[in-house]
């Protein structure tokens, strides 16, 4: 990147900014994608943001990019929103740019690199919406340098994911044992299943269900708006025995949605009291809990998670993205599941069946 350019994460917003603004539809899906891949980009945001653009939009994209920082960058947007001033939506906040990763990982404590990882959470199979199957993506986790790792299919509440019914749940179970058997001594895997959080708290398993699995990860996927406070809605949810995690707590979309409203610190402090871990999602358009409320769940005497939220192979990678947000948080390793040996994760999840018995 040049002296005064542009960082990727403001170019990315400057796009977005204008998509908001433009009437015609074809350009404002282009300017989108520009955004995208402006906020995505390894290395320039500028040369990743040309790339795919129409002949239209390159102009403008070379003319944003070439901005010396971030307040001419701002100018420029609102002087092309025709003396509009242009806000950052509230569904684009707190969210971190795939170069921001990279350099809060390079400055970070050496004890929150991912590669320092043992731990390979919430990743998904071609048994509920995921595009491997159970073995590729355990195999991939341990090239990655994990000794453990947490399969989260989906159950079968989650319609539009064709979660898994009990004998599915079964049925990957067998599967699981048996690479315990042959492949265990390298890395273990538990069965998780991310389980529904209904509208009234309660949960799409019933208690026998729930015992058969190595661990509940409870989540909202439904009832997402920004609306009624959800608190209760949590607590229940927290307190069913077998959750261990409560997972993207807040059910936001970059650029989409805002998440739940909830009494974040009552959340927390019944995760804390009932040894549920908070998860910090980092697929890269969830980055839910983003840093601010991650905090606050540490402070709450939470124990944190850290999940790439995989669907593919190439997705484990999204962990990093959930290490810098640990970072920025200023959590510790020793508070991070993920960084623990495989036999002190399974004792945790031992000590928390005795809990919720």
């Amino acid at each position: 990147m040049r002296p005064n350019a542009p960082s990727n994460a403001a170019l990315a917003e400057a796009l977005f900014a204008l998509a908001d603004r433009e009437r015609i539809a074809e350009r404002r899906l282009e300017l989108l994608h520009a955004g995208y891949r402006a906020l995505d980009a390894p290395g320039s945001a500028r040369r990743q943001a040309l790339d795919g653009s129409p002949a239209w939009a390159r102009p403008l994209i070379s003319q944003l990019a070439a901005c010396r920082g971030d307040g001419a960058l701002a100018a420029a947007v609102e002087r092309l929103s025709a003396g509009g001033h242009p806000r950052r939506r509230a569904t684009r906040e707190r969210f971190l740019s795939r170069e921001e990763v990279s350099s809060i990982i390079n400055g970070g404590p050496e004890d929150l690199q991912p590669s320092r990882l043992r731990g390979a959470f919430h990743w998904h199979t071609t048994a509920s919406d995921g595009r491997s199957s159970l073995e590729t993506m355990a195999r991939v986790c341990r090239r990655r340098g994990a000794s453990w790792a947490v399969v989260a299919d989906h159950s079968r509440g989650l319609e539009v994911a064709s979660g898994l019914d009990r004998e599915g749940v079964r049925l990957q179970r067998r599967r699981i044992d048996r690479w315990n058997r042959t492949s265990g001594d390298e890395l273990v895997l538990f069965q998780g299943l991310e389980a529904e959080i209904l509208e009234d708290g309660s949960l799409d398993l019933s208690p026998d269900e729930r015992a058969e699995l190595d661990l509940v990860i409870a989540a909202v996927h439904r009832k997402l708006e920004p609306g009624p406070d959800q608190t209760q809605r949590l607590l229940r949810a927290i307190a069913t025995p077998g959750v261990r995690v409560l997972a993207h707590p807040r059910g936001r979309l970059f650029n989409a949605r805002q998440g739940i409203r909830a009494r974040w610190e009552q959340v927390f402090g019944a995760c804390a009291a009932h040894g549920v871990a908070v998860e910090i999602n980092g697929f890269p358009r969830r980055q839910d809990l983003d840093w601010e409320l991650a905090r606050v769940a540490y402070e709450a005497g939470c124990t944190l998670i850290l999940a790439s939220d995989a669907h593919a192979p190439a997705h484990l990678d999204f962990d990093a993205y959930a290490c810098a947000i640990a970072a920025r948080a200023g959590i510790p390793a020793a508070a991070i599941l993920n960084f623990a040996r495989a036999e002190v994760f399974a004792a945790w999840l031992t000590e928390g069946r005795h809990q919720g018995a």
